[in-house]
């Protein structure tokens, strides 16, 4: 009786063993399957694929680029219980927008709404995505350039859900983008060229800010601008901005000398080959920079620095009263009334400004 025991023991515990080791493979395996099916889950969420030729991202960092700019969005798309409705909105775009990068996003529950259950998008009356194609993710990018063309294009969207289920959708198109101002400092009274990228091929529907003043655009193409620089922009540096509708390029920094201005000429009356001091603001320490004249008459530079310029009274035939003298800066005449006489005395000035 005792060995029939001891040998249902062993029987026992060797039973025992090999349902744990059995157990255990179980319990691995699944785990494996688990991470295995986790793995496939997210790569799918992430991955990339396509709808009528157009590829869908299923990721909100697709968006996420300096070098895009929202262009177009949807107010709150939002459902009632127990019905369909229907929304229908239109995409601008301006001849040679077309060509940038596009990119459509769709957020379903957006602001921490509900989902829609079931949706239908139709682009330009044609079928374009659905439900099934958010793949289970909240975010979906589709990328469409080079698929719409200038003008207006039709979004129709048909949404189904919850009461309260909230979708909306967002454009974004590649921002104007500078890279060179050429000259810069800027010509106030030349041609000033902007370089870049995205920009349009006429000048109707796209403005130039120079410190929020706009510039006279004179014309354009894809990668180049050329404007004339908004009058009496005071000196300093300023915030160029290229914008097309609501899109705005990044700021570029561009430098302005300012408009001269003479404020106090030290001489009353001179005859020719005299010094003569003026006094003011806006003045180049480059001499070269600067041109003084006496009516119609060059005068020699002796020395200038940004507010004080000192010259030679230019020869010509004297006398002659009240004649106007102009400073021009880098191309920008002086603002102000400063005049002197030309005469044989020699007249200090000892407190008349100029105005």
């Amino acid at each position: 009786m005792s060995g029939l025991i001891r040998n249902f023991e062993k029987v026992y515990k060797e039973y025992r063993l090999k349902t744990q080791l059995l157990m255990s493979l179980v319990t691995s395996a699944c785990a494996s399957l688990s991470s295995c099916w986790g793995a496939q889950t997210k790569v799918l969420l992430a991955s990339s694929t396509q709808t009528n030729g157009v590829a869908l991202v299923r990721d909100s960092s697709a968006v996420a680029s300096r070098d895009m700019a929202l262009s177009h969005q949807s107010k709150p798309l939002v459902t009632r219980i127990g019905s369909w409705h229907t929304w229908n909105d239109q995409i601008h775009l301006q001849p040679g927008q077309e060509n940038n990068r596009l990119l459509l996003t769709f957020t379903n529950g957006a602001d921490g709404r509900p989902k829609f259950t079931d949706l239908k998008v139709h682009l330009g009356r044609q079928p374009f995505v659905t439900l099934k194609d958010f793949g289970g993710a909240d975010v979906l990018s589709c990328d469409l350039t080079n698929k719409l063309t200038r003008g207006s294009t039709a979004l129709s969207i048909q949404g189904f859900g919850p009461s309260g289920a909230r979708l909306n959708w967002k454009l974004y198109i590649e921002r104007p983008v500078i890279t060179a101002v050429n000259p810069n400092p800027l010509s106030l009274s030349g041609t000033v060229r902007v370089e870049g990228k995205n920009f349009l091929e006429h000048t109707g529907n796209m403005k130039v800010l120079i410190a929020d003043k706009p510039a006279r655009l004179l014309k354009s193409k894809k990668n180049e601008i050329e404007l004339r620089a908004p009058a009496h922009l005071s000196s300093g540096k300023h915030d160029l901005l290229v914008v097309i509708d609501s899109v705005k390029s990044e700021p570029f920094k561009v430098s302005v000398n300012g408009t001269p201005e003479i404020t106090w000429v030290n001489m009353l009356a001179s005859p020719p080959g005299e010094p003569v001091t003026l006094s003011g603001k806006g003045f180049s320490p480059v001499a070269a920079d600067n041109v003084v004249t006496f009516g119609r008459y060059r005068a020699h530079i002796v020395s200038a620095t940004e507010t004080c310029i000192t010259c030679i009274v230019p020869e010509m035939h004297f006398p002659q009263w009240h004649l106007p003298i102009t400073v021009t800066t880098n191309g920008v005449p002086s603002m102000g009334k400063a005049a002197i006489n030309v005469d044989i005395r020699v007249l200090l000035n000892e407190g008349i400004p100029m105005f």
